[in-house]
């Protein structure tokens, strides 16, 4: 689990943030997995104590976990994104990245595919992407 929520901080990372991609999944899920990692902490500390100046010590188990649950919330968005990373493209995507890589090796950047992989993968996807959008003009794209 914790490797797959490393990958999803790195492929948060790699991906793009640009108009190029802004119907795809990820364009949605790594502005709120951002958010969440910033306000979540301040809003569980919030609510912990809130709850046990209202609630007291009976209810601290559930103060805990309510709180814990708020502040663990960016991890899902992590885990998520990590096991997209590596999940194979679409046929659609597929032939866009070959596209962008054809384009991006003839204009002299070096892209290829990691050996180990049979195919494309959305974080080969926006690797390429993010090549694309600072080396080719804008009507290659």
């Amino acid at each position: 689990m914790w490797k797959s929520v490393r990958r999803g901080v790195k492929y948060m990372k790699v991906w793009p943030n640009h108009a190029v991609v802004g119907n795809m999944t990820e364009a949605k899920v790594i502005p709120a997995t951002r958010l969440g990692a910033r306000m979540l902490p301040i809003a569980a500390v919030v609510n912990f104590f809130v709850q046990f100046q209202y609630l007291g010590t009976d209810y601290l188990p559930q103060i805990i976990g309510a709180s814990l649950f708020i502040l663990l919330l960016p991890l899902q968005g992590y885990y998520w994104l990590g096991q997209r990373a590596y999940c194979k493209l679409p046929p659609p995507l597929k032939h866009w990245y070959f596209e962008l890589k054809q384009k991006l090796n003839e204009s002299g950047e070096d892209i290829r595919l990691p050996s180990h992989r049979p195919g494309p993968c959305y974080i080969d996807l926006a690797r390429v992407l993010k090549a694309a959008l600072t080396v080719l003009p804008p009507e290659e794209r």
